[in-house]
C-alpha cells in the first residue's frame, strides 16, 4: 500500500472477498471459546458472511437499510458488518453497557429494520422497546431466543439465520458466487457503519462512514505500524467494536493488511493478552494506566535484592528517556547498560502480562498523563500518542514516524498531502481529509456546524511546539472525556440533577478521570434534621438519576459544596452561568477526595527520581 497515493477500489465486503480468494486458507481471525482459542480461515470468514447475508435478504434486509448490532467483541460482530454491508445496507453499532432508553433512543433515530443481540438481558430489552422503534421488524439472537416480540417483529435466532442463508446457498451456488452477486450492488460512497456519539448538548448523532472513508481510516492505521502490510501481527480485541476505533483495527484494518485479532469479552482481556503476546495495541490511556499500576505492583512484591536490581535498571531507563526526550543520543555506555535493562528486567517484566513482544504502541480518544506514557518508554515500548475523533474514523495526526516522542504533544498531520491541518484564529484545529465523516444521520444541521468547506472544525484548540509537533491545549464545546475514553455532555446529567428540589447547582467532573463524579451545590430551601440526612437525601438523588445513565455516564461519588458558588471568584458569569474550569480549580482538593490515585502515585513516583520527572 502506498501510503501516500492510496485510492481505495472495492467495497469492505469486496475486500473480503478478495481475501478468501487469494489467501484462503491463512488464519483470518481468533476468537476464544469455552477456554479455547479457536480459528477462522479467511475461507470460512467469507462462507459465514454469504449465510448470513443471504439469510437477512429472506427476511427482507436490502440496500439501504439500517441493522443494529448489540454485542462484546467477537467474531459475529464483524460477520454481521459484513454481511449487512453486503447487501448495500448500514451497521449501526450499539454498546453493551447502553441503557435500555438509549437503546431504543438509537434504534429510532437510525430507523434500524433489524436488531442482533447477543445475550438474554439485551434482547428482553430491545423487547421490551420494540413496540415505541416502528421501523423494527426482525430481532436475532446470538447466544439466546427472543423473548415475546410485538406481532410485527419477527424473532429468530443466529444460527436460524445462518442456516436459512445456507440452505439458498446450496441452493444457488456452492461457493461464495451469491456473496459475489450481492457485492456487486455495492457503492464505495454507500454509509457502511452509523458510530453514534454524544454531541455537545447530549443528543446522539450517528456519525456516517462510508466504505471508502473507513479505507482511508485503514490507510493511516498504516501509517501507525507499516510493517502489518508484509509481516503478521497480533491484536487483541475486545473493546466494543460499537465505537469507531476497535472497529477500525479489529474489523476493518484486517481485510487490508496482516493484522490478526484474537477476539474475547473484556473480562477475559487479562488472560487472552497474557496467550496472544500481541505485537500491537491502540489502547485509551486507562487500560496502560491499569496495566502499568498492576506491573509497579509486582516489583514492589520483589524480594529486596531483585528490587535492587529493578532500582538500578529504572536509573538507566530514567536517563535513556531523559535523552530520548531531550533529542539527545546517549552514551556508549549507558545504551549498553539500557539494552542490558531491557533484556533483562524490563521485557520480563512487560512478559508477565503478556506485553513483551510489543515494540511500538498508540494511545488516543482521552488525554494521557505524562507519567504513565513515560513509565513505558522507560520499560522500553515505544508508546506514542495519536488524534482521532469519531468523525475522523482513524488518526489524521499522530506520531507517525517519531520513536519515543517526549510526553505531551499528539504528533503532526499524515503524510498523504491529501490530509490538511490547519489552526482557526481562535487557536481551533481543522481538518480536511479523506477518511472524515459523511455527515451526521440525518441532521444536516448539525453536519453543516462542523463541517464546513469540506473542513471538519473538532471544536478542540491546539498550539505548535518549537519542533513542529501539535500539543492540545483545550476545547471548545463543554464535554468531558474520561480516562477510559468516554465523551461525555455534563449537561444532561447536571440538569436531571437539578430537577430534585434539594439540589440548586450541580457541577459533573471528570476530565481525564477513571470516572465521572459530581459537586452538589444544595438548595437553601432544603430543611434536613441533619447533615447527615441531607446527605443520604443527595445520596438518593444521585442514585435516581444513575438509575437511568449508561455505565460510563453514572456518578461513582459526591462532595456537597462547602459555600455557594461566587462571581467574584469567577465561578460563575456575571449573569448566573458556572464557569466549569473556575471551579474545578476552586475546589481541587475536595475533587480529589473523590478520586483513588494509588495508580497515578506509583506511576508518577517511578517515573521521577530526585530532581527527574517527566515534564
Amino acid at each position: 500500500m502506498d501510503l501516500r497515493t492510496f485510492e481505495p477500489a472495492r467495497t469492505l465486503p469486496g475486500l473480503l472477498l478478495d481475501r478468501a480468494s487469494r489467501t484462503p486458507d491463512r488464519i483470518a481471525l481468533r476468537h476464544r471459546r469455552d477456554g479455547a482459542v479457536q480459528t477462522i480461515t479467511w475461507r470460512s470468514y467469507a462462507g459465514r458472511v454469504r449465510d448470513l447475508a443471504l439469510g437477512l435478504a429472506a427476511h427482507g434486509v436490502r440496500h439501504g437499510d439500517r441493522v443494529a448490532v448489540m454485542s462484546s467483541a467477537r467474531p459475529e460482530w464483524a460477520f454481521a458488518a459484513l454481511a449487512v454491508q453486503s447487501l448495500g445496507g448500514v451497521a449501526v453499532g450499539v454498546y453493551p453497557t447502553n441503557s435500555p432508553a438509549e437503546i431504543e433512543q438509537l434504534l429510532a433515530h437510525s430507523e434500524a429494520v433489524a436488531f442482533i443481540g447477543e445475550t438474554a438481558t439485551e434482547l428482553a430489552e430491545v423487547a421490551a422497546v420494540a413496540a415505541r422503534t416502528p421501523a423494527l421488524r426482525l430481532v436475532a439472537g446470538i447466544d439466546a431466543m427472543p423473548p415475546a416480540l410485538p406481532a410485527t417483529v419477527n424473532g429468530t435466532t443466529w444460527e436460524t439465520l445462518c442456516e436459512q442463508g445456507a440452505q439458498h446457498a446450496r441452493h444457488a451456488d456452492e461457493g461464495l458466487g451469491p456473496l459475489r452477486e450481492l457485492v456487486a450492488g455495492g457503492s464505495l460512497d454507500d454509509a457502511a457503519v452509523l458510530f453514534y456519539t454524544s454531541g455537545s448538548t447530549g443528543a446522539p448523532k450517528g456519525v456516517t462512514h462510508s466504505h471508502r472513508t473507513l479505507q482511508h481510516s485503514i490507510q493511516t492505521v498504516v501509517g501507525l505500524y507499516p510493517e502489518i502490510v508484509s509481516h503478521e501481527h497480533d491484536v487483541v480485541g475486545f473493546l466494543p467494536l460499537a465505537h469507531v476505533a476497535p472497529a477500525v483495527i479489529s474489523l476493518f484494518a484486517p481485510l487490508l493488511t496482516r493484522l490478526v485479532v484474537t477476539y474475547c469479552p473484556i473480562e477475559d482481556y487479562r488472560h487472552v493478552l497474557r496467550s496472544v503476546r500481541p505485537t500491537a495495541l491502540l489502547w485509551p490511556p486507562r487500560f496502560y494506566e491499569k496495566a502499568a499500576g498492576e506491573l509497579i505492583a509486582r516489583t514492589q512484591a520483589w524480594p529486596r535484592s531483585r528490587r535492587h536490581v529493578y532500582d538500578a535498571a529504572m536509573w538507566v531507563g530514567r536517563r535513556v528517556a531523559d535523552d530520548r526526550w531531550s533529542h539527545r543520543r546517549s552514551s556508549v555506555p549507558l545504551r549498553i547498560a539500557y539494552a542490558a535493562a531491557l533484556r533483562g528486567v524490563f521485557l520480563p517484566l512487560r512478559a508477565t502480562i503478556g506485553m513483551d513482544r510489543i515494540r511500538l504502541a498508540y494511545t488516543a480518544s482521552a488525554a494521557m498523563p505524562a507519567s504513565v506514557l513515560g513509565i513505558w518508554q522507560i520499560w522500553g515500548l515505544d508508546l506514542r500518542e495519536n488524534y482521532g475523533l469519531t468523525e475522523t474514523g482513524a488518526c489524521p495526526v499522530a506520531h507517525f514516524d517519531q520513536p519515543f516522542p517526549r510526553p505531551g504533544t499528539i504528533g503532526r498531520k499524515f503524510a498523504d498531502p491529501r490530509f490538511e491541518v490547519r489552526v482557526a484564529d481562535d487557536g481551533e484545529m481543522l481538518i480536511r481529509a479523506p477518511l472524515l465523516f459523511t455527515g451526521y444521520w440525518r441532521d444536516p444541521e448539525e453536519t453543516e456546524a462542523v463541517l464546513r468547506d469540506g473542513w471538519l472544525h473538532t471544536g478542540d484548540l491546539v498550539e505548535y511546539t518549537p519542533h513542529g509537533d501539535i500539543r492540545l491545549i483545550g476545547r471548545k464545546k463543554d464535554v468531558i472525556i474520561t480516562r477510559g475514553g468516554k465523551t461525555i455532555s455534563p449537561q444532561p446529567i447536571e440538569t436531571r440533577l437539578k430537577e430534585s428540589a434539594l439540589i440548586n447547582e450541580a457541577i459533573v467532573v471528570g476530565e481525564a478521570r477513571k470516572y465521572l463524579t459530581v459537586l452538589l451545590e444544595p438548595s437553601t430551601t432544603a430543611d434536613a434534621p441533619s447533615a447527615e440526612t441531607a446527605t443520604e437525601r443527595l445520596r438518593t438523588e444521585v442514585d435516581r438519576v444513575n438509575a437511568d445513565l449508561a455505565r460510563a455516564e453514572q456518578l461513582k461519588d459526591f462532595r456537597v459544596l462547602p459555600r455557594p458558588l461566587e462571581v467574584e471568584r469567577g465561578e460563575r458569569t456575571a449573569n448566573g452561568k458556572v464557569r466549569r474550569n473556575a471551579v474545578v480549580r476552586s475546589f481541587a482538593t475536595l475533587i480529589d477526595e473523590m478520586y483513588d490515585a494509588d495508580d497515578d502515585v506509583a506511576i508518577a513516583d517511578h517515573v521521577r527520581s530526585g530532581s527527574d520527572q517527566v515534564r
